[in-house]
């Protein structure tokens, strides 16, 4: 017997905006899981001729195991998604569902459906219950959503009613042992709330900067207090190697030392070497003595897995789709999926309103095109004899991110974290870290002038003087080597603050300790791709980078801040330049072991304006 599909929706209109809606239910792991839905079991993506799909199966009301291929989720931002499941025995045939969303004068018109097909007479049974109470369980999570939006609450998501219990008493002290650490207390209630109640996903693998962005908070302050509630058993922290392609988690480590410089994505089927700016992430979870997180997949392909892909669209052999999209002023790419060529798409301000995109049996016939920001058409056209999985996805990487480029130039994750080095034998790239020299002039008259011990006690005295304003400005102290400082910052704007700070600071220190001779500082910065490393056990940088920082600080003559080219005409530091009243003396010079002449840029600061 044939049976026909059944056919369930629901619609209702929101005082929400579009996007809020989008947010709410695109993350389907969070929905499925809220709603009560069962753990899902994926295979890895497989490709073959019927296209993309991954295997997946679950038990239903505990008792009717279902197995399915699960086809990649359809999706366009913020408009509307779908996937496609076709099962593999039992009661169902086949389910295709999604949600659609229409932007209203006075919110979003959202309409939610599902088509089932039975695959038997138990399945013809049981279609209209599971339909019907799908649609609807989805539509009363946005109802649920209304009270709870950003305007009345820090943490908008309905939450799912079960949870592991949490031992009181040791869950009390610890957060009674937080407060008592240099922390923003204001920030200790949300962090509270959020392990108490939160659910599994959103304990495991956290991402402080976005938690920021929700609780309305300086991003630096909310990832000090994860760096502390971790230290203090908490939290736990773990590095997550990201796929440079689906920017998915493909390997995660409790320590550095762990950690591989090469990984492989089977979903891509790319191999890839990690750099610390991007592909390594630092995120949290609840420690387990606080509260068992026992994570189960509810959901892999859903939109939100991937936000920074705008829209997904599945293409067989010899088809075509079209997509109308608001697009903005930023860099996007359309790329193939598991093929991974790629087209660059850049906004101009020329009249360029359709894009035709063809894929061919040797890729795209085009690497780039400009687009006019606004409402854009795309055409997609795929002219080959496989399956085309077509993405249009942001250039820009995760805001949300804690690189781990930048914690690891943060002093207080250095001394709170001494140990997390990369093993011996590794070398990480990094991209971008501003490197800062700094040196006593006229130490070695100094020890002659005062005495050995009186001029330590100056060294050392400046040292803490030194590494206060450094962490000021989100940088640390690799290491000191006689009179000297070698410090790293992942903001090259931050790098120059600092140095002028130190540099307009100094004369008050000096008085403050009646220091005579007074200490004159030489400070040199370079900014540039480096390598990290384990050097003696302490996390390390070394290359080209760090050699030009040397010697540029070499040039300084105590009392001035010396910078390179590419550093001093870097926008951002110029912004910051502004804040200072300074003279700029640029001059060329060659660096002793660099080939090359190198223009750089002497500072000279008188004070700085009052802000």
């Amino acid at each position: 017997m044939i049976f026909s599909p059944r056919y369930f929706s629901v619609e209702k209109e929101f005082p929400l905006a579009m996007e809020q809606v989008w947010d709410l239910l695109s993350n389907t792991e969070h929905l499925n899981r809220t709603l009560g839905l069962p753990a899902i079991n994926y295979s890895p993506p497989t490709g073959a001729k019927e296209g993309f799909y991954r295997k997946a199966s679950t038990q239903l009301l505990k008792t009717f195991s279902l197995t399915w291929k699960e086809y990649p989720f359809e999706w366009i931002y913020p408009e509307r998604y779908t996937v496609l499941r076709l099962f593999e025995g039992g009661f169902l045939e086949r389910f295709f569902g999604g949600i659609e969303l229409q932007r209203k004068t006075w919110g979003t018109r959202v309409r939610i459906f599902t088509h089932l097909t039975p695959r038997n007479l138990l399945g013809w049974l049981l279609v209209p219950l599971i339909g019907r109470k799908g649609v609807r369980d989805t539509l009363n999570y946005c109802q649920t959503f209304l009270p709870l939006t950003p305007s009345k609450a820090g943490d908008p998501f309905p939450r799912p009613k079960r949870r592991n219990p949490i031992p009181s008493n040791s869950f009390n002290n610890l957060f009674t042992k937080l407060a008592n650490l240099p922390v923003d207390k204001s920030l200790i209630p949300r962090l509270r709330y959020l392990l108490l109640q939160g659910s599994e996903e959103e304990i495991v693998h956290m991402k402080p900067f976005a938690l920021a962005k929700a609780w309305k908070a300086d991003r630096y302050e909310v990832l000090r207090l994860f760096l502390y509630a971790t230290k203090i058993g908490l939290l736990n922290l773990s590095w997550e190697l990201m796929c440079p392609y689906c920017r998915v988690i493909k390997a995660e480590y409790e320590t550095l030392t762990e950690l591989s410089s090469r990984f492989h994505c089977d979903a891509c089927g790319i191999d890839y070497e990690a750099n610390f700016d991007q592909y390594v992430e630092l995120r949290f979870s609840v420690h387990p003595r606080v509260r068992r997180a026992d994570y189960q997949i509810h959901c892999i392909g859903g939109p939100a897995h991937t936000p920074h892909v705008l829209a997904q669209q599945y293409l067989p052999p010899d088809t075509g789709r079209e997509l109308f999209l608001t697009l903005g002023e930023e860099d996007l790419r359309v790329r193939a999926f598991r093929y991974n060529q790629i087209v660059m798409l850049k906004p101009s301000p020329e009249k360029i309103e359709t894009l035709d995109l063809l894929y061919g049996e040797e890729g795209w016939q085009t690497s780039s095109l400009t687009y006019r920001p606004g409402p854009v058409r795309i055409r997609l056209w795929n002219k080959s004899s496989k399956v085309l999985l077509a993405l249009l996805e942001k250039v820009q990487w995760d805001p949300y991110a804690v690189p781990a480029a930048y914690v690891t130039t943060l002093q207080e994750f250095r001394s709170l974290f001494s140990s997390e080095v990369l093993a011996p034998d590794q070398q990480i790239g990094i991209e971008n870290l501003s490197v800062f020299f700094t040196d006593l002039k006229g130490s070695t008259s100094l020890y002659e002038e005062v005495g050995e011990t009186s001029a330590f006690n100056r060294v050392r005295t400046h040292f803490q003087f030194l590494t206060q304003r450094i962490k000021r400005h989100e940088g640390a102290i690799v290491k000191t080597i006689g009179d000297a400082v070698m410090a790293v910052f992942s903001l090259p704007e931050r790098a120059v603050q600092a140095a002028l700070e130190i540099q307009s600071e100094i004369e008050e220190f000096n008085r403050s300790l009646a220091l005579d001779p007074p200490l004159i500082i030489k400070i040199g910065i370079h900014h540039g791709p480096a390598i990290a490393v384990n050097a003696n056990d302490r996390l390390d940088y070394f290359g080209r980078t760090v050699n030009i920082a040397a010697r540029v600080q070499r040039e300084s003559r105590g009392g001035d801040v010396v910078l390179t080219q590419e550093l001093f005409q870097d926008p951002r530091v110029q912004k910051v330049l502004k804040d200072f009243q300074i003279k700029v003396d640029p001059f060329q010079t060659a660096l002793k072991g660099i080939e090359g002449t190198f223009t750089l840029y002497r500072l000279y600061l008188s004070r700085p304006q009052v802000l």
